[in-house]
């Protein structure tokens, strides 16, 4: 499954994209002016201080123009006369802008045959150029103030950055407060079903209000539903016990003893199916508590009842490991994937391990096994592969769901699958508490 960005996300996600977009087109804006304003007055000062210069040069003598020349530098342009043309080419083209400009402001200086260039000497830009005289002589100029020197984007990006992340953090504060109900309606809902559900406050906006007002209602009515099926069933199972009961007894005076077994072992069979039912329904007890168990001495012991049963039956796993569990649930688990193996297998092998944070509880047979294509429809409840299983196997074909749905309860996995060498392995994976 991809993964998702949840609510919050999505919603901070919708501002970073907004304010990124509005950042961005200010920013640029504001660049593209800042730069055309700067460029616009250097032009300008640059093109005043050209043009006056030029006059100058143009009324001095030859003789002295490189003196003139000389006291026309200031602290912003360098000025020198020679009779040379600039080397560099006429007109730079990243300069067009900026020649554009400089003959708007001064249209004597279209005549004279303008010539700009960008000049390196290390890493700094200058804008350098020349201008002809009248007799044919060239005004060299060159700026001394680096040409990228005006660009503050680096600075304004960082002022303009800092008050569009606080936005950001403010904004998604707000919103995670405001969907506060809904988490905590989140870890109700989880607990719905597990005998851990509560009361949800109906707190936050309107529409949180009233979805929070609607589960607490359906969770009510479950609630009353399941307490109803459980008395219900509760009550079946002592009606049914009771003429079992008397089944039993009445079956004692039979004198044909072969007729006695065969409805001796239609009561067992009947009491079995019922206690599966409702094991599995779970109207047989109250939801059991944790309780610290030593569950390799539980396995252990259940492999020796097997045994004393004459079943051959084996053991392998620690001597101790205490962990926090359901003990009747656990113990029925275990129950259930033991005999399942032995009334399908001759010998079975009930492993334990501690693996940190999980237990893993395994039982293998040596039986048919199961189809491959029918595992996962093994653990349904009500289903009996006949096929691969026995066609006179007792009870609802409710084993497997048990556990499946113990092992759900308690946050675990159950898997079952075929081994190399034949036979069915069934692995109970729960967390170790």
């Amino acid at each position: 499954m991809r993964p998702s960005l949840g609510l919050i996300g999505r919603i901070v996600a919708v501002l970073l994209i907004a304010l990124l977009v509005e950042f961005a087109a200010s920013t640029f804006l504001y660049e593209r002016a800042s730069r055309f304003s700067g460029q616009e007055d250097e032009a300008r000062r640059l093109a005043e201080h050209v043009a006056v210069s030029r006059r100058l040069l143009a009324g001095s003598p030859p003789g002295t123009r490189a003196q003139v020349a000389a006291s026309l530098t200031t602290d912003h342009y360098t000025v020198r006369w020679d009779t040379v043309q600039p080397f560099r080419p006429p007109v730079a083209p990243s300069l067009d802008e900026m020649r554009h400009q400089i003959l708007a402001w001064e249209p004597a200086l279209a005549k004279a045959d303008l010539r700009l260039h960008l000049t390196s000497p290390g890493r700094r830009q200058m804008v350098a150029g020349g201008v002809t005289l009248p007799d044919g002589s060239w005004l060299h100029f060159r700026t001394r103030m680096a040409a990228n020197g005006l660009n503050l984007f680096g600075e304004r990006a960082i002022l303009a950055l800092i008050p569009a992340v606080a936005l950001m953090i403010l904004a998604g504060s707000l919103v995670r407060r405001q969907l506060q109900p809904l988490r905590r309606l989140a870890r109700s809902a989880d607990r719905v079903g597990k005998g851990g559900g509560v009361h949800v406050p109906e707190e936050g906006p309107g529409e949180v209000r009233r979805v929070v007002a609607a589960f607490n209602r359906m969770q009510d009515r479950i609630h009353r539903l399941i307490d109803d099926r459980t008395q219900a069933l509760a009550a079946v199972g002592h009606d049914f016990r009771t003429p079992l009961a008397r089944l039993r007894l009445r079956a004692d005076q039979v004198p044909d003893q072969p007729v006695r077994r065969a409805i001796k072992a239609d009561v067992a069979e009947m009491e079995a199916m019922v206690a599966s039912l409702l094991a599995y329904l779970g109207g047989s007890e109250e939801p059991e508590q944790l309780e610290a168990t030593d569950v390799a001495v539980m396995a252990m012991t259940m492999i020796d009842e097997a045994q004393d049963g004459g079943a051959d039956a084996l053991y392998v796993g620690p001597d101790h490991l205490e962990a926090r569990v359901r003990r009747v649930a656990l113990k029925r688990a275990l129950s259930n994937l033991v005999n399942n193996a032995l009334r399908y297998g001759t010998a079975v092998t009930l492993s334990v391990e501690d693996r940190g944070d999980r237990m893993c509880f395994a039982v293998e047979d040596n039986g048919p096994g199961i189809p491959q294509d029918q595992l996962a429809r093994a653990l349904h409840p009500f289903v009996r592969l006949d096929a691969a299983r026995g066609r006179d196997a007792a009870g609802f074909g409710l084993g497997l769901a048990i556990v499946q749905r113990m092992a759900e309860t308690e946050g675990g996995t159950v898997a079952l699958s075929n081994r190399p060498e034949g036979g069915l392995r069934a692995e109970l994976n729960l967390p170790h508490r």
